[in-house]
C-alpha cells in the first residue's frame, strides 16, 4: 500500500474541500427552489386578500382568513433573510471550490500553504526549506497575537506563489462563478413566466361575479347590478381592471403579459330569456389575439358547472 505523501496529503485534503463544497452548493440549490416556490405561493395569496374583493370581505370578516393573513405576512418578510443565507451559502461553496481546484492542480504550492496556516505539519525529517516556522512558545500566545501570526503566515505563502498560479485561480474563479450564476440565472423565473398569478386574479373575479348573479336571479328573477350584488362597480388589482355597468362584467389587462398586450379585455354579460319562464343567460367573451389565450384558456367554460 502506497503512503500518504505530502502531494496525495494535498490532493486529499482538496478533494474532501470539493465534496463539502457540493454539500453547500446543494443546500443553496435546495433553499432557493424551496423559496422561490413558498415566495410564489405567498404572493398569491397576498394579491387575493390584497387585490381581490372577495379576498378583502374574508380577511375583514373571517377569522381564519385573518390569521392566515397574519401568518402569509410573516412568511413574507422571513424571505429576504432567506435569500441572504442563500447568498451566503453560495459565496462559501464558490470558495471551496475555487480552493480545491487549486490544490489538485497544484498539490505542492498547496502543502505550504497548509502548512503555514498549521492544518498539516511536517513530519519524519521532512523540512520545509523556503519557509520559517516558529516554535511554540512555552507559555500560549493570546487569540490576536495569533491571529497575527496566522495572517502573517498566510501572506507569506501567498507572496511565495508564482504568478501563473494566481492566474489560475483567477480563471478558476471566472470559471466557477459564470457556471454557478449560470444556473442560478436559467433556474429564476422571469417577472411574468409563470401567469398563474394573472389568472387566478381573472379567474376569481369572474367566478365571484357569476355566482353573485346567479344568486341574485335566484332569488328575484332579475339581472342585477353593482349594488344589487354588494360588488364595487370599479375595482383595481396588481393585473386588471374590473367594471360593472348595469348586467355587464369587464375586466381589461393593465400591463403586458408576455406577447399579451395591455388594454385587452374579457367580459361576462348577464340577460334573461323566456315568456313563462325566466332562465339567466351569461355571455362570457375571451379576446380574439392568440397571446393572451394562456391567461385563461378555459374563460368561456367559467361558471357552467
Amino acid at each position: 500500500m502506497k503512503s500518504l505523501t505530502p502531494v496525495r496529503t494535498a490532493r486529499l485534503v482538496a478533494s474532501l474541500i470539493a465534496i463539502l463544497g457540493m454539500f453547500f452548493f446543494a443546500a443553496e440549490r435546495v433553499l432557493a427552489k424551496v423559496c422561490v416556490m413558498a415566495k410564489d405561493g405567498v404572493q398569491m395569496g397576498l394579491n387575493r386578500y390584497s387585490n381581490s374583493f372577495t379576498g378583502r370581505f374574508a380577511a375583514e370578516n373571517f377569522s381564519d382568513d385573518k390569521k392566515l393573513l397574519d401568518v402569509l405576512r410573516q412568511a413574507n418578510e422571513l424571505f429576504p433573510i432567506a435569500e441572504k443565507v442563500s447568498l451566503a451559502l453560495f459565496i462559501i461553496c464558490l470558495i471551496l471550490f475555487i480552493v480545491a481546484a487549486f490544490g489538485i492542480a497544484f498539490p505542492k504550492q498547496f502543502c505550504h500553504v497548509l502548512v503555514a496556516m498549521k492544518l498539516l505539519k511536517w513530519q519524519d525529517g521532512i523540512v520545509l526549506q523556503d519557509m520559517k516556522l516558529s516554535g511554540t512558545p512555552s507559555e500560549g500566545p493570546s487569540v490576536s497575537d495569533k491571529l497575527k501570526e496566522l495572517c502573517g503566515k498566510i501572506a507569506a505563502a501567498a507572496k511565495k506563489v508564482q504568478p501563473k498560479y494566481w492566474i489560475f485561480i483567477g480563471c478558476s474563479l471566472v470559471f466557477v462563478l459564470v457556471l454557478v450564476f449560470g444556473v442560478r440565472g436559467c433556474s429564476a423565473p422571469s417577472v411574468f413566466g409563470g401567469s398563474q398569478a394573472v389568472t387566478d386574479d381573472l379567474n376569481g373575479q369572474t367566478l365571484y361575479y357569476i355566482q353573485a348573479q346567479k344568486s341574485f336571479f335566484a332569488k328575484t328573477n332579475k339581472v342585477g347590478g353593482p349594488k344589487s350584488l354588494q360588488m364595487p362597480d370599479s375595482l383595481v388589482s396588481d393585473y386588471f381592471t374590473y367594471r360593472i355597468t348595469g348586467g355587464k362584467f369587464t375586466a381589461t389587462l393593465n400591463k403586458n403579459v408576455k406577447d399579451c398586450p395591455a388594454g385587452t379585455r374579457w367580459s361576462v354579460s348577464a340577460a334573461t330569456k323566456g315568456i313563462f319562464t325566466l332562465d339567466l343567460v351569461l355571455y362570457r367573451s375571451a379576446p380574439k389575439d392568440t397571446n393572451c389565450v394562456f391567461i385563461s384558456p378555459d374563460f368561456k367554460n367559467l361558471g357552467r358547472k
